[in-house]
């Protein structure tokens, strides 16, 4: 049932994430489509002052708007999902750069302004498209440019005859760089806006790591994990012989912790006992939660000669610490299983023979240290 909910609330995130899409890029057919009509009002501007025909306005309008309207219906159905690019970036550019080539070709008279105009559609190309697509309408500009200046060589200017002229002519490039400005802030904001969300999913990441190598609330390896260090270290001492030892900790009579201080109180004073024995152990050993109130230490590049010692200050660095400040007359002891591994013994058998000895340690009186 668990499993069928999860499904359930992840099917609707992930339409939740359709959903956000779909009105971004409806957003965008709409900037696009706003973006040609000021084009095409600069258009009947300039029919007014005499530097085109009107009806080059009222095609490139006519056209501007089929182009919107059926890229709006298609996302509208949700169509364009079932496509590699449901923005229609692609076709979105391939007919933007033919609308402002078709009005060099029909007013070459005014053709530089709406040719610059090439440089808005390729900025917005290539936020979305792959390099070897931004190529590829690059090359389609450049060849519908080359077109132009050899077929209609001598013919292509800018309309600057008059002051009406020169000033749309102006206005119409100052419009031209800003749209281009703003599409190149837009594409600095996604690459801003994507970085963090890279650096947020691998904040979240290492996150996930750590919980699942770590135990929540000691913060030391849990069981999977420092049995793991374990294997990796037996492995290691079987390739170099380097010798190691491995301690099992057990806190005496924790339960009783637990039932006369409650379980808040159990939880501080597992977190103050690791870090009792962390102050104590060497930065080279490993500590991990075995289990309940159980420990597991692995003593890297340590005989069995040095490894009571090590285990025995640990003893009493636990035995000496304060706990009255988690519970009024809380005190803690330690019983400690140690054994050396020998060479060629796997990780069953090693922990056994500590199992065995931590033991011996609760069966002699506890807060001791036992060798096996």
């Amino acid at each position: 049932m668990a499993a069928a909910e999860e499904s359930l609330l992840g099917a609707e995130r992930a339409r939740n994430v359709e959903r956000r899409g779909q009105r971004r890029r409806r957003l965008w057919i709409a900037a696009t489509a706003a973006s040609y009509g000021l084009d095409g009002a600069f258009l009947v501007l300039f029919a007014l002052a005499g530097a085109a025909p009107l009806w080059v306005a009222g095609a490139y309008l006519g056209g501007a708007a089929l182009m919107s309207g059926v890229t709006y219906g298609v996302m509208a159905a949700d169509w364009n999902l079932r496509l590699r690019d449901p923005s229609l970036v692609l076709p979105q550019s391939v007919c933007g750069i033919l609308l402002q080539a078709a009005v060099a070709l029909a007013a070459p008279q005014m053709a530089f302004p709406w040719l610059a105009n090439l440089v808005t559609v390729l900025a917005f190309s290539t936020i979305w498209l792959s390099l070897r697509r931004s190529l590829a309408l690059w090359a389609l500009c450049a060849g519908l440019a080359g077109a132009l200046f050899y077929g209609a060589a001598g013919r292509l200017g800018v309309p600057l005859e008059g002051p009406w002229q020169t000033l749309l002519s102006w206005l119409f490039f100052s419009v031209i760089l800003g749209r281009f400005v703003f599409l190149s802030a837009y594409s600095a904001w996604m690459r801003s806006r994507l970085l963090e969300s890279r650096s947020r999913l691998a904040a979240t990441m290492a996150q996930v790591r750590e919980l699942a190598s770590h135990d929540e609330l000691t913060k030391v390896f849990n069981r999977r994990s420092i049995v793991a260090r374990l294997e990796e270290e037996r492995a290691s001492a079987m390739r170099s012989g380097q010798p190691f030892c491995v301690a099992l900790l057990d806190l005496d009579h924790f339960k009783a912790v637990n039932d006369t201080h409650g379980h808040r109180a159990g939880d501080e004073a597992l977190q103050a006992f690791v870090q009792t024995v962390r102050a104590t152990m060497r930065e080279t050993d490993i500590l991990g939660r075995y289990g309940g109130e159980e420990f597991l230490m692995i003593l890297t590049d340590t005989t069995l000669e040095g490894g009571p010692g090590a285990t025995e200050r640990v003893c009493r660095a636990v035995e000496a610490a304060g706990y009255g400040r988690i519970a009024p007359g809380l005190a803690l002891t330690v019983s400690i299983g140690l054994v050396a591994w020998k060479p060629g013994e796997d990780t069953v058998s090693l922990l056994g023979r500590a199992d065995a000895a931590l033991y011996r340690a609760k069966a002699n009186g506890r807060n001791r240290v036992e060798v096996g």
